[in-house]
């Protein structure tokens, strides 16, 4: 008995201590719940309380004239390099370099002789085989066409008379008066009437037929030989080779007396009526060369500067082959003719302006931010930093064009500059200057450190 009762006191003993200890796992389970609880509240009040200070700007409206800048070279409207078209020694080239010729101008001339010989026995056997045309067009003589045409009028009376006479044969052989040998000779008689007339027919026709062949052969050997003498006459002329337009000779390329053949260069030469400058521009402004509204060309050589404001769409015209490595366009712009003292292989700086774009917005270069989410700005709203995406163009004078594709950016919002870097969506911030300026300098600091550029810059 007292065995049992000892045994019985060590279990309650045991159960007790179990109880105890899930009591103090449970008070140390809400203790450590309750500390986490206030550290959660803790940091979020710490994050309630953090407040930046930051600079506020203002977003800029102002008109653009979009320009960029470019340098080129004066070139001839005209460049030639003239070819021989024909094969032959050269016997005269009676100009200098550097002479100013004439359109039509002769410039050189090939030895003739060979291709003047041939015009010449051209112009015999044209004159043969016209001769020729006009003979085997008269056709037959009338005497000739009279007498195949009587003798088809002979062979049809013949076959008439003979059909006749084998009508009366068959009523005579019907009535008994004569023997049927007569009829089958009037039969005969009949036959070869119709094979007579058949073959004086055959005769006319083909006798008409065989003219027409001989006329249209004669005269494709008109044409032939006409053909040739044209082909003869236009060698002969391309042997004395003349200038294609007004212009000036840069160089001989053959000497006198040296035999050229089909494609030899005689000689280079060009324009003189009318000048022109080629630029180089970027692709991206091949779309606005409508809208040019004006041109500051500047030649440092001559010290020469002219303007360009009329006319400019027939003026300016891209030229068809972007270089490859720049992406940009090459433009040509004509000249004006007065300019005389203007030449080929001159330099010359040129400012292109096109339209003025209105009330365009602007930011301060500072106030950008470039992070993962692309180029945005921030602006306070209620009292915390929000942020704005936009895309950035050019930059002038500390000013950045912006396109606010949001719509959220207008005359009224304020615009975080310095700070911007340091600030995130929804932190707080405290303004340093409540009433910014509207343009550069945006405060005493900045004075003086905003240095305009030397030019545009495209985008």
């Amino acid at each position: 008995m007292v065995h049992r009762t000892g045994h019985t006191g060590f279990w309650r003993i045991l159960a007790g201590k179990r109880l105890l200890l899930g009591s103090v796992a449970v008070v140390l389970v809400f203790v450590m719940a309750c500390t986490q609880t206030e550290t959660e509240e803790s940091a979020k009040k710490q994050r309630r309380e953090l407040v930046l200070p930051v600079q506020i700007g203002k977003v800029i409206f102002k008109d653009v004239v979009d320009e960029i800048q470019s340098v080129g070279n004066v070139v001839a409207e005209q460049r030639v390099i003239i070819t021989s078209e024909v094969e032959g020694r050269l016997k005269a080239l009676p100009i200098e370099e550097g002479s100013k010729v004439k359109e039509g101008q002769v410039l050189a001339l090939i030895d003739i002789r060979d291709y003047r010989l041939q015009v010449e026995q051209l112009q015999a056997e044209r004159i043969s085989a016209q001769k020729e045309y006009e003979k085997t067009l008269s056709g037959l003589r009338p005497e000739d066409k009279e007498k195949l045409q009587a003798q088809v009028m002979a062979d049809q009376s013949a076959l008439a008379l003979a059909v006749k006479e084998h009508r009366r044969m068959e009523q005579l052989v019907l009535d008994g008066v004569v023997s049927q040998s007569l009829l089958d000779e009037a039969n005969d008689k009949v036959a070869r009437a119709q094979e007579t007339l058949r073959s004086s027919k055959a005769a006319s026709s083909a006798g008409g037929q065989s003219r027409d062949e001989d006329i249209s052969k004669s005269k494709s050997n008109l044409d032939s030989v006409t053909k040739k003498l044209e082909m003869a006459q236009l060698d002969l002329s391309k042997a004395i080779i003349k200038a294609p337009f007004d212009g000036v000779i840069i160089s001989k390329k053959i000497e006198v007396g040296a035999y050229a053949g089909s494609g030899t260069a005689i000689l280079e030469m060009i324009g003189s009526s009318k000048l022109k400058a080629v630029l180089e521009i970027p692709q991206s402004y091949r779309g606005k060369l409508e809208k040019i509204s004006r041109i500051d060309f500047k030649v440092e050589e001559l010290g020469l500067g002219f303007i360009i404001d009329e006319n400019l769409k027939q003026r300016v015209r891209v030229i068809p082959d972007a270089n490859i490595f720049s992406g940009n366009i090459k433009v040509q712009i004509e000249l004006p003719g007065h300019l005389n003292t203007l030449f080929p292989g001159l330099t010359l700086e040129a400012r292109l302006q096109f339209e003025t774009r209105r009330e365009v917005k602007h930011v301060p270069s500072i106030s950008l931010v470039i992070g993962e989410k692309g180029t945005v700005v921030y602006v306070v709203e209620n009292e915390h930093a929000k942020l704005v995406p936009v895309r950035a163009f050019k930059e002038r004078d500390g000013l950045v064009e912006v396109d606010d594709f949001t719509h959220q950016l207008n005359r009224d919002t304020q615009l975080i500059q310095r700070g911007s870097g340091a600030v995130f969506p929804g932190v707080k911030v405290l303004l340093t200057n409540p009433e910014p300026k509207a343009e550069p300098p945006f405060n005493a600091a900045e004075t003086g450190k905003a240095k305009p550029r030397t030019g545009p810059r495209g985008t």
